[in-house]
């Protein structure tokens, strides 16, 4: 974390920046100010670095991300800066790192709570990795809208329209200083199989109970496949292809996108498309950097988030059916929702996260599309 001196001495800039309007910060952004760098050598970097000259003194806040570049994981924080650097004429950028260049997932979320990494972009229910279960109803399976996803889920988490994602964002800032500045769709997560010659695939949960996965190792993620039927182990991401391969597990779930880039479709034979999650992408950052800026600061952040939401989902959809052809070329069999007892996996998956998640039934519901019920 900051030490006190460099924590005041970026809550003084900012804000001193702040007291002018938005349009108003090129001028302020030369004014002569503290012009300590804080380290941000290696995984055990300090949260955000202030750098300045004589000429222009610079917040810079570092965000980490899981993904690789060309993906909207990858590129979100990325896009978020650029919007941010023009709208504060270069006063606050966004160095935005990829492929946990910063740490891996359980410690990116404890730096961001800490204060050590200064923004992430995550699926809400990693929070959990600190203790915060409540964030996990924006990842509930089966619960925005199917013929519209990614639009309901940008209404659904929005931290200024909505009153109940307002409500869990806040507890989730009170309670472990992070703060949700709205997501992007991360994409749908489908159940990729193999499947023996001869077979038939997995048509309901009954079927799929035949089957040994691996399960995401955060609560939200493994009962949602336990729902689908499927029996569960939890193994590492990054071993997942190797498991495949050597038929220790059957199958994951995950989008399209990430089925490709892991290139975890070489290992497969099957995809249903039970389309059980679309996943929102939270754009987060620490609560005291948060608060370090000025209300119009914040705001600038907000809409930037808004502002990147259509280019996300238009390059979803975009590389979507060419990433099927893909698979197909590649050999595998995709099966299609009107192929599968559609709503058998969506009644046993619902009623499974009733049952393991009633503390959370009542929020859950009303951020649902409909009444959420079995």
């Amino acid at each position: 974390m900051f030490d006190n001196s460099g924590r005041i001495n970026r809550r003084n800039y900012i804000r001193s920046v702040g007291a002018a309007s938005v349009a108003g910060l090129a001028s302020l952004a030369g004014c002569s100010g503290d012009s300590s760098t804080d380290d941000t050598s290696g995984d055990g970097n300090e949260g955000g670095a202030t750098t300045g000259t004589a000429s222009q003194n610079t917040i810079t806040l570092q965000a980490n991300s899981p993904a690789a570049e060309g993906s909207v994981h990858g590129d979100a924080a990325a896009m978020v800066g650029d919007i941010v650097s023009s709208r504060t004429d270069g006063a606050i950028e966004v160095e935005a790192f990829r492929n946990s260049e910063l740490g891996g997932q359980a410690q990116s979320i404890q730096d961001i709570s800490s204060g050590a990494l200064d923004m992430y972009v995550i699926p809400y229910a990693l929070t959990a990795i600190v203790d915060q279960r409540e964030a996990q109803v924006f990842d509930a399976p089966y619960m925005y809208d199917p013929d519209n996803p990614y639009e309901d889920i940008y209404e659904k988490t929005d931290p200024q329209d909505s009153e109940p994602a307002r409500r869990v964002i806040e507890n989730l800032a009170e309670q472990a200083d992070i703060r949700s500045l709205g997501a992007v769709a991360q994409g749908t997560r489908r159940v990729s199989l193999n499947v023996a010659d001869g077979t038939e695939p997995p048509r309901n949960p009954e079927m799929l109970s035949n089957y040994t996965m691996r399960a995401v190792p955060i609560s939200m993620y493994a009962e949602a496949l336990k729902g689908l039927g499927a029996q569960t182990t939890n193994i590492d991401f990054s071993e997942v292809p190797q498991a495949l391969a050597t038929g220790s597990v059957d199958g994951q779930e995950n989008p399209y996108n990430i089925i490709r880039s892991s290139q975890i479709y070489e290992e497969q034979t099957h995809i249903i498309e039970t389309d059980h999650m679309h996943v929102p992408l939270a754009v987060l950052i620490n609560e005291g950097v948060f608060q370090d800026l000025s209300d119009s600061q914040q705001q600038v952040f907000y809409d930037a988030v808004r502002e990147i939401q259509p280019q996300a989902t238009e390059t979803l959809r975009s590389n979507l059916e060419d990433t099927k052809q893909l698979f197909r070329d590649e050999g595998l069999t995709i099966v299609t929702p009107d192929q599968i007892e559609y709503e058998a996996y969506r009644s046993a998956t619902r009623a499974n996260i009733r049952e393991q998640f009633s503390d959370l039934r009542d929020t859950i519901e009303s951020l649902a599309h409909d009444d959420y019920s079995a």
